[in-house]
């Protein structure tokens, strides 16, 4: 009985860790799509709104007045010069700073909070950058569980692109990319790709 103990305790150890890990995928994969829904719907009551066929007409051209209290729930707003160090934290000191990592282990976001951001009700945590091309309207920099753990791009932590008829897209649709997203290589190296991952994946974080 003892030795079966022992197995079982062995067993568990290995894993409880995965399935920890797996549930928490799901979570993180669930809460992606549904921000994305979110600005989705947000897009679409701006077109009807301004009736017209380009988010350009819209408040997502004015980064200021989009990210208000006119479409958010709003429990924290950092302007363009404190959003580093007290919303994304990467430029904070001691304790407060905030190390954000690829897949991969490597450093990232250097300066994407250099936005105003802004945190929600629920915890998320974004910037948006205005940046009209022929492929979209512009960008999201969003954590999805705010300062959080793991802060790591492709699970907590991704770009998501919205086109200008208000549909969120991944980097290889919004810059006319020739790669395959189904690589996950690409996400590994560059979270803006891991959104791609997600949407052609069936928001199946399996990376």
């Amino acid at each position: 009985m003892l030795l079966s103990l022992i197995i079982v305790g062995v067993v568990a150890i290995i894993t409880v860790p995965v399935l920890i890990n797996n549930v928490q995928k799901k979570l993180f994969a669930t809460q992606v799509k549904n921000f994305a829904a979110q600005i989705e719907q947000l897009a679409q009551d701006e077109l009807i709104t301004h009736r017209t066929r380009d988010l350009s007409n819209t408040d997502f051209a004015n980064p200021e007045l989009l990210l208000s209290d006119k479409h958010f729930e709003i429990v924290k707003s950092c302007s363009a010069s404190t959003s580093l160090t007290d919303c994304w934290k990467t430029k904070a000191s001691g304790k407060d700073k905030i190390n954000y990592k690829l897949l991969n282990g490597n450093a990232t976001l250097t300066n994407s909070g250099l936005n105003k951001t802004i945190v929600l009700k629920n915890g998320i945590m974004f910037a948006y950058y205005y940046a009209p091309t022929q492929y979209r309207s512009g960008y999201f920099i969003v954590d999805i569980n705010g300062n959080d753990k793991p802060n790591i791009g492709g699970r907590d932590f991704f770009t998501i692109f919205l086109s200008p008829k208000g549909k969120t897209i991944g980097l290889v649709e919004s810059s006319n990319i020739n790669v395959n997203p189904k690589n996950k290589a690409y996400c590994y190296s560059n979270y803006d790709y891991c959104y791609d991952y997600l949407l052609i994946n069936n928001w199946k974080m399996d990376y």
